[in-house]
């Protein structure tokens, strides 16, 4: 075996004192190594590290002819002593070092370190590059990044001091044929110097270069080489260092639909579609699709867009920069009633024809909305009334608007009407990408049937293509059902006095009365009474008012919901020093006596 000149040169200096030691003069032994040498040798003090000190014995010690002699059996020694075979092949001095004295060459503990601190005064280490053929290489990074590829790493070579041309390659993957090569610089890497400190060119082994994405590169796999040349131009007395890993340039497709959406009457059409193929494409194209019979409804020529968060995910797609997309498609009357998908394609004539690459997106979107709502259904004694509105897409195809009015526990039809729809522009607010929303209101009224009291009701708001609204029709149930009662339309009166109090300058009275006789009557008195004579002492018109709590309490009257009444009555003379209580009436006279309908109140107030 051989030993690293470095570490034999440090030894023979230690060992022997630059040659100028006994034993080294006596016994040309420049190693220290005791025994006998074809039974010649030669005993001397010498100084052992024992139990933590050191000590001085007498030893044998190998003599010599001559200092080649001496030289020779030195590497003979360590190559027949099984102990130092872990030194086998190890070119780092600095391991030798340390594993010469774990392996007992010396006792003294600092052994190592004096032979590294020879090794390192006098560059020894230099001695190593004659023996030493290294050529070991590392790559940290080899990815696409954006538009360029980012290739890292070190390469040592032994022989780099006199190949100073540095150069990387790439290579097809598949032929190792050269594609392009780049003359580079090396730059510093401490920590491969750390790793090989016998090698003079170490600490000058690394690179990190950016390569800029070429066309050409689209659609291949590469790998990397390093090289150091004693040419120039990298073609003649070369070392080459070839890496495994492989740089691909998929020919590839992707893409993503970000936006389909209706906003503002319009179809908003946004994403991104990245296609090596779009390298020989002539035009670009979005094409709107029916989704329910799979036919081109309209395409649309378009210019792409940036989209740098593409290229940053896919960037080993040719156009992953431009691959963006954003269209607004106006909604025309013919649109509705249809649900769209969307293909974006790259052609490769400008006619429209030749497609290279397309992306069909799954999602759909629908110019089909049917919604609906009811705002009011209430009932009186006569009547049914609903308040609401439905708007549709579909309404160029189905323009006729009925109600029907079913029973809730069978489902069975009670009645229906045809309806003219009203503008609700609520509702266009709400809704504005409905074709009818501003058209969608409407009012009912309808007479209550005997068979349709006491049933909870449910409508349904119908729009058809014809007159006849059972033939080709779209329904909606509104949202709110409605209860009918079974009662006497002419037994309930009912009311109350919510207040009847003097502040000395007039008398607030509110309350509310409902009946079902108050149909026709459409007069309103409240009659003050003094409670002691029971005679009228003044009596004044009322306005009615709504009462929501009344037509909720009892909805089946027929003025429930405008029941009510508050007013403020100027007290006058005849009035102060009574106890006053009030009569509610409706009439159909304008001086109200006569074919009255009147509600005793509840409440007595004193007027000072």
């Amino acid at each position: 075996m051989y030993l690293l000149p470095s570490v034999s040169g440090a030894q023979a200096i230690l060992e022997s004192s630059w040659g100028q030691s006994l034993l080294a003069t006596d016994a040309n032994n420049l190693f220290g190594i005791k025994g006998e040498y074809n039974g010649q040798f030669s005993i001397m003090p010498t100084q052992e590290f024992v139990n933590g000190q050191y000590i001085t014995v007498n030893a044998k010690f190998r003599k010599y002819p001559s200092w080649n002699e001496s030289i020779e059996d030195h590497g003979d020694f360590l190559a027949s002593n099984s102990r130092y075979n872990n030194l086998l092949h190890v070119t780092d001095y600095k391991k030798v070092t340390r594993l010469l004295q774990s392996d007992g060459y010396a006792t003294a503990p600092t052994y190592a370190t004096s032979l590294n601190r020879i090794i390192e005064q006098y560059h020894l280490y230099d001695w190593d590059n004659s023996v030493i053929d290294v050529n070991s290489a590392d790559l940290n990074a080899a990815s696409v990044e954006g538009n360029k590829i980012h290739i890292k790493g070190w390469h040592v070579n032994s022989k780099a001091a006199n190949q100073q041309n540095s150069f990387l390659f790439l290579l097809d993957a598949n032929t190792k044929a050269e594609v392009k090569r780049y003359r580079i610089q090396r730059k510093d890497r401490q920590d491969v110097k750390n790793t090989f400190p016998n090698v003079t060119t170490a600490l000058n082994s690394g690179f990190d270069e950016e390569i800029p994405v070429t066309d050409d590169m689209y659609g291949r796999k590469f790998v990397v080489m390093s090289r150091y040349s004693g040419d120039v131009n990298g073609n003649s007395n070369n070392t080459d260092y070839l890496f495994n890993n492989v740089i691909s340039f998929p020919d590839s497709t992707a893409s993503h639909l970000d936006t389909f959406k209706i906003t503002n009457n319009k179809i908003e059409i946004t994403g991104w579609h990245a296609s090596t193929a779009s390298r020989t494409a002539q035009s670009s194209y979005l094409i709107l699709m029916n989704a329910s019979n799979g036919q081109e409804y309209k395409r649309y020529k378009i210019t792409r867009n940036a989209r740098p968060d593409v290229q940053a995910a896919v960037p080993y797609i040719y156009n992953s920069l431009n691959s963006g997309f954003k269209l607004e498609i106006p909604i025309t009357s013919d649109m509705h009633g249809k649900t769209f998908k969307v293909i974006s394609r790259y052609a490769s004539q400008d006619n429209e024809q030749g497609s290279l690459s397309d992306a069909n997106f799954d999602q759909t979107i629908g110019l089909n909305e049917n919604i609906s709502s009811i705002n009011d259904g209430w009932m009186d004694a006569h009547m049914l009334h609903v308040r609401g509105w439905h708007a549709i897409d579909d309404i160029a195809n189905k323009p006729y608007h009925t109600l029907i009015f079913m029973d809730a526990n069978t489902n069975s039809e009670l009645s229906r009407t045809t309806v003219t729809n009203t503008q609700r522009p609520d509702v266009q607010q709400a809704y504005p990408n409905v074709a009818n929303s501003l058209n969608s209101g409407f009012s009912a009224d309808i007479n209550l049937t005997a068979k349709m009291k006491g049933k909870k009701i449910y409508v349904l708001s119908r729009y058809s293509k014809t007159a006849n609204p059972n033939q080709d029709f779209i329904d909606s149930r509104l949202s709110r059902d409605i209860s009918t009662f079974s009662t006497n339309e002419n037994a309930e009166n009912v009311g109350n006095i919510d207040e009847l109090i003097s502040n000395g300058a007039t008398l607030k009275a509110r309350g509310w009365h409902a009946a079902n006789a108050t149909k026709g009557k459409q007069y309103h008195f409240l009659i003050l009474m003094d409670r002691n004579s029971n005679q009228e002492i003044k009596r004044v018109k009322v306005t009615n008012e709504k009462r929501t709590d009344v037509r909720a309490a009892v909805p089946y009257l027929y003025n429930s919901l405008n029941s009510g009444f508050n007013t403020d009555i100027p007290i006058t003379n005849d009035l102060k020093g009574r106890y006053i209580y009030v009569i509610s009436r409706y009439t159909s006279d304008s001086a109200g006596n006569k074919d009255a309908v009147d509600y005793l109140g509840n409440r007595t107030a004193l007027i000072k």
